[in-house]
């Protein structure tokens, strides 16, 4: 567990998201475990916000935001570079990180697809958008490796197993 205050704002603005047992438990639990994995210069009390959307909202933010017209399963906006977390590190309230958004029945599918339980592959999801507010990003073969390697340690620690293993395919 974080020493410092995290939290998350889970919306759920489709309503299959709803029926998903466990979820918003496990996604609280998703963010404190990104808190207690973050490395000490990012080791400070956020927020975050986490609408869990359907294929046609996230398809349109991808559109406008990233000028890509097709849906994907998650998006991150982060509210800062991370040239800006040295600063945030001095906050004693918790810093807003940004927003993630995450399609429903895109991941559904991907999760099937992949032979992943759906819980799993959408915490996975919010672990791997966590972390691109924090600066983490996947742009090349060594950021990649990095950042999977702490999705990895992460999700073990909440009983996941490694989601890029033999025959899985990355985010």
């Amino acid at each position: 567990m974080p020493l410092k205050p995290v939290l998350i704002d889970i919306q759920i603005i489709a309503p299959s998201w709803g029926r998903v047992r466990g979820l918003t438990k496990r996604l609280t639990q998703a963010t404190e475990a990104v808190a207690a994995h973050l490395p000490r210069p990012l080791s400070f009390p956020f927020r975050a916000t986490l609408l869990l959307a359907g294929d046609a909202r996230v398809r349109r933010l991808n559109h406008d935001f990233r000028g890509q017209d097709n849906v994907t399963n998650v998006l991150s906006f982060p509210q800062f570079t991370p040239e800006a977390f040295p600063s945030l590190k001095k906050q004693k309230d918790p810093v807003e990180m940004g927003d993630l958004i995450i399609a429903y029945a895109y991941t559904k599918k991907e999760a099937r697809t992949e032979g992943k339980p759906f819980l799993d592959h959408t915490t996975h999801l919010v672990i791997h958008g966590l972390l691109h507010l924090f600066g983490y990003d996947h742009t090349d073969n060594a950021k990649a490796a990095r950042m999977e390697k702490l999705e990895i340690k992460i999700l073990k620690s909440l009983g996941i197993g490694n989601p890029y293993a033999e025959g899985k395919r990355a985010l």
